[in-house]
């Protein structure tokens, strides 16, 4: 087991509601991620999107292990005419990124684990399906384009698109529960009962938002990851994958939390949507993209980037930054750091100064007390003789004039002839 540690950054988790009011349908989005060909029954709107591509594997989870003989497009047909949320939601939709350290089937495994908790956890049904990146064949064949020609363009990005799987799930927005005997021996069949289950009331938990007389009986905690439905997600989903990693002797972590809340200075981006990313590879410019360019030069010269993301760390260390306690050791060292005075405070101060001026000068001008005994010690010194007056420049100039008249002019001697000079001259 290694005892090094590397924090990834790439880490995806979105949330959408499919709602009624925006013209939005469980059954299209159910059709969508699982490339399928799906009819709403009441309406006979044809969802079809049979010809698309990239589905690695789907699969639909019941809780509390209800069997029925509902297809998908029974299932949600039956949930888009019965279901009438006072929201106007019929279901959520999320889209998760998967880890490109797992292989396929490891991918496969880690989806079904989250699924069947999030069936245990909200008592709801979950459709899932797996796909391969976006446009990947455009993208495959840009890179072996670039590596053929061997083009002056960094591939890094490409790469990461290229092994960017992920998950699609759709969560009806209301409970599935099992039908009892009484359901089954009542005279009067409601139109929320299937074959073997039930619409029951609405998860309030993946809102966190209280409608109607609940504000004033239940507010809501956003703290509580049980309300907080997109924290929930994004929490839970981050711990599954590193359970996985872990499980399969991967060094990588992963990671939900910003840069501010692991304590890291580090630019942020802003993310970048498939049309956004498709617009880039033809050419065009986009505000977002341009946006994210300055701020990954910006990381290159940040140290907490090149110190502590992807790459190799202590184990420690890692884990004393995913955990927070980054965060908690800046708060205290700023909480140390001496509190700015507001404006006020230095306004005020400055009247005060401004108040005492006058005492400060009397104080400075004013000679300092001496004590008794200072004052006994200097009536007893003995006075020295009295110092001799400074002489100023213009009479030092005088007496060196007056020197220098007084002084004999003294007669040059007669130059000796040299007897060892054999000069002819």
């Amino acid at each position: 087991m290694s005892d090094k540690i590397v924090i990834r950054n790439q880490y995806s988790c979105r949330i959408s509601a499919i709602k009624k009011s925006n013209g939005h349908s469980s059954i299209r989005a159910v059709a969508y991620i699982k490339a399928r060909k799906l009819t709403n029954s009441l309406s006979g709107d044809e969802h079809n999107f049979s010809n698309k591509s990239g589905v690695i594997d789907d699969g639909f989870f019941m809780p509390n292990g209800i069997e029925t003989n509902m297809n998908e497009e029974q299932f949600y047909n039956h949930l888009e005419n019965n279901c009438h949320a006072s929201t106007n939601i019929i279901a959520y939709s999320s889209i998760m990124s998967l880890p490109s350290e797992l292989n396929i089937e490891n991918q496969k495994k880690l989806v079904q684990d989250f699924c069947q908790y999030f069936t245990e956890t909200y008592q709801t049904a979950v459709s899932f399906a797996i796909h391969e990146a976006d446009n990947i064949k455009r993208k495959k064949a840009k890179l072996d384009e670039i590596e053929k020609h061997n083009l002056p363009v960094s591939d890094d990005e490409l790469r990461m698109q290229v092994q960017n799987n992920h998950v699609h799930l759709v969560m009806p927005y209301c409970k599935i529960e099992e039908l009892n005997q009484s359901d089954l021996t009542a005279k009067r069949k409601k139109k929320s009962f299937a074959d073997s289950f039930k619409l029951g009331s609405q998860v309030k938990d993946f809102n966190p938002i209280k409608y109607g007389s609940e504000i004033k009986n239940d507010k809501p905690d956003l703290m509580n990851t049980n309300q907080n439905f997109l924290q929930f997600m994004r929490q839970e989903w981050c711990n599954f994958i590193n359970n996985s990693l872990e499980q399969n002797n991967r060094i990588e972590r992963y990671t939900h939390k910003s840069y501010k809340d692991l304590g890291l200075q580090i630019s942020a981006t802003t993310h970048e949507g498939e049309m956004v990313k498709s617009r880039v590879a033809s050419g065009k410019k986009m505000d977002v993209h341009e946006y994210n360019k300055q701020q990954k030069l910006k990381q290159q010269t940040e140290s907490d980037y090149l110190n502590f993301i992807n790459v190799p760390l202590p184990k420690d260390l890692a884990y004393k930054i995913l955990s927070g306690e980054k965060v908690a050791q800046n708060e205290l060292l700023n909480s140390l750091k001496p509190k700015p005075k507001s404006d006020y405070e230095q306004a005020q101060e400055l009247l005060n100064q401004i108040n005492h001026a006058q005492q400060l000068i009397d104080n400075e001008l004013a000679d300092p007390p001496l004590d008794l005994r200072e004052k006994l010690d200097k009536l007893k010194t003995v006075p020295g003789p009295t110092p001799e007056p400074q002489e100023t420049l213009s009479q030092k100039l005088e007496r060196l004039k007056q020197k220098q008249v007084e002084q004999p002019t003294v007669q040059a001697k007669p130059k000796q002839d040299n007897d060892n000079d054999y000069s002819p001259f």
